[in-house]
């Protein structure tokens, strides 16, 4: 139904007059019908909706570090001490038979997990929904804590002074 100027003048009037008092109720319905943003784009207003983050983290949070490697974890934890950072705050799975077993999705809206660092690992694993593997399915998703690679050259893979680079960096950022 197309309406005059004039008669879309007038429902313009009795809407604004009307609208305070319904708002609340109208922003209500949009919401539980998931069609707030979809309202907000009609009337050029999405700046209003907050883009959130699935995930937050603590700063001093755990350090995930997954991967095989030969790098014992005693020489790991040892680098971390020395830039100060307390050996408590480290999960290691760096048995790869281990990591296939490992349940990613504990990780998943845990705030107590600040990031993951990953070397090598299997492709297939709990967690990896459809994606190709877990390492891109946690890369993907907001829900996991931030994920860095821990790479010599382009290949994954955790050495003491790939491990040592990372944590310095992410100590520079003041994210660790």
């Amino acid at each position: 139904m197309s309406l005059t100027i004039e008669e879309l003048s007038e429902l313009e009037d009795k809407i604004i007059e009307e609208l305070p008092y319904k708002i609340t109720a109208v922003l209500s319905k949009l919401n539980r019908s998931d069609r707030l943003e979809e309202f907000l784009e009609m009337i050029d207003m999405t700046e209003l909706l907050e883009k959130k983050q699935d995930f937050y983290s603590y700063k001093e949070g755990k350090i995930v570090v997954i991967g095989g490697t030969k790098v014992k974890e005693e020489v790991l934890l040892g680098i971390a001490s020395k830039l100060g950072i307390d050996k408590n705050r480290f999960e290691f799975y760096l048995d790869y038979k281990h990591i296939q077993k490992f349940d990613f999705r504990k990780m998943q809206y845990a705030p107590q997990y600040s990031i993951i660092l990953f070397g090598p690992v299997p492709h297939s694993g709990y967690g990896k929904e459809n994606s190709g593997s877990i390492l891109a399915e946690v890369e993907k998703s907001s829900i996991y804590p931030r994920v860095e690679r821990l790479l010599n050259g382009n290949e994954l893979k955790i050495t003491k002074s790939n491990f040592k680079e990372m944590l310095e960096r992410l100590i520079e950022e003041d994210y660790i």
